[in-house]
């Protein structure tokens, strides 16, 4: 066992975030409109200097804290953050509270959430003490569920569990902390948040990845939708109206869809099994469009292994959307008087994989907003 040292003020204890459909590092919910996730000194940087046209694109960032680990004497495990820079969120204090799960349908997906705990048992092994259900805890990769939380993000909660624990090993006694970078959540404003995470761009490599790196990457883009349409799925979940569940689909499974499989991923994306949100397609081309305008005036920028989220609110009532770039610890700007390798690199102009991709992207939205329509029954005013 290992005490937080709770004895300086202010903490807060982290929750699990429940809507990361991606990535393969764990976020965790800080406050009501604010996450977190591991400092990475490539990302903090470009968050620090990122251009000002970007920043509507992106999610507002908030500030560093210090993430302490603590196993209490009967495993249960607590993530508290010390934050060390201002954070935006005045509503932190109330995070515990906020984030409860109950079988009620209509606040199964707001801020009513129980606490999802974690648990080391005395053999090392880090699970859930809560029931989740069967669907979130047999999830396997690569395969389309419904449940009523996401067993992605809690998959990764659990790993990183696990990866800390690891250090106490040997030394109870000792303090284990890491450095996180706090994010406007961007999925605060949505009672039910359906989400598209889309790994953008022909090339996912950086300039300084290993060879065995470079060449994983590579693989993984020409094997998949990323060198024929510029991007992929990397995790979706879609609200259903009638179960009051979500469908969630991986990145393992975007990885083998093949150009018609991706189209009709993005057909179900708007799939709430009563209809199809046309609704929300035309504000999200819009928006598509502006952003592609953005990145075409970025001369130098490149967004290796960035990913585009796209939200929209499955409460029928709602037409909200929002669309923001993430993951930015492999991006790059090169400047002439201090980048030799990514001059060597033509980084010259915009990021044209990115808005290759971006261009296929918008096109097939706009095929499937005009087929769909087409199958909309009309109505004869003359009768």
């Amino acid at each position: 066992m290992n005490d937080c040292e709770c004895n300086q003020q202010p903490y807060i204890q982290l929750s699990p975030y429940f809507h990361q459909v991606g990535g393969h590092s764990s976020m965790f919910q800080y406050g009501k409109d604010t996450v977190c996730k591991v400092l990475e000194s490539s990302e903090l940087e470009f968050y620090e200097s990122m251009p000002d046209s970007l920043k509507k694109f992106t999610p507002e960032f908030r500030g560093i804290v210090t993430v302490q680990y603590c196993e209490d004497e009967l495993g249960f495990i607590k993530l508290v953050a010390q934050p060390e820079t201002t954070c935006n969120d005045d509503d932190h204090s109330s995070n515990e509270e906020e984030m409860k799960i109950t079988t009620d349908q209509e606040s199964t997906d707001h801020n009513s959430k129980k606490s999802v705990q974690l648990r080391c048992s005395e053999d090392g092994r880090v699970d859930y003490s809560n029931n989740l259900g069967t669907d979130a805890v047999n999830y396997e990769q690569g395969k389309i569920i419904m449940s009523k939380i996401n067993p992605w993000g809690l998959q990764l909660c659990k790993k990183q569990a696990e990866k800390l624990h690891r250090q106490l090993l040997g030394d109870e006694n000792v303090t284990i902390s890491q450095k996180y970078i706090l994010l406007e959540n961007v999925t605060a404003q949505f009672r039910y948040p359906c989400i598209l995470d889309l790994k953008m761009g022909r090339r996912q490599h950086a300039d300084i990845d290993s060879d065995k790196k470079r060449q994983s990457k590579i693989q993984k883009c020409e094997s998949s939708t990323s060198s024929t349409l510029g991007v992929r799925l990397c995790g979706m979940q879609v609200y259903q109206v009638d179960s009051g569940r979500y469908i969630f689909t991986d990145k393992y499974r975007g990885r083998i869809l093949t150009i018609d499989g991706f189209r009709s991923t993005l057909v179900e994306f708007f799939n709430n099994g009563r209809i199809t949100r046309l609704d929300v397609l035309p504000a999200i081309i819009e928006r598509l469009e502006s952003l592609y305008e953005t990145i075409n005036f970025l001369s130098t920028y490149r967004f290796y292994s960035g990913s585009l989220l796209i939200v929209y609110d499955g409460l029928l009532q709602s037409n909200l959307i929002d669309i923001r770039m993430i993951d930015f610890a492999h991006s790059v700007h090169a400047t002439p008087a201090t980048d030799e390798i990514s001059a060597a690199n033509n980084h010259a102009g915009p990021d044209k994989g990115y808005l290759f991709g971006l261009e296929r992207l918008i096109d097939v939205f706009k095929e499937i907003l005009n087929e769909e329509k087409k199958l909309i029954p009309t109505v004869n005013l003359a009768n």
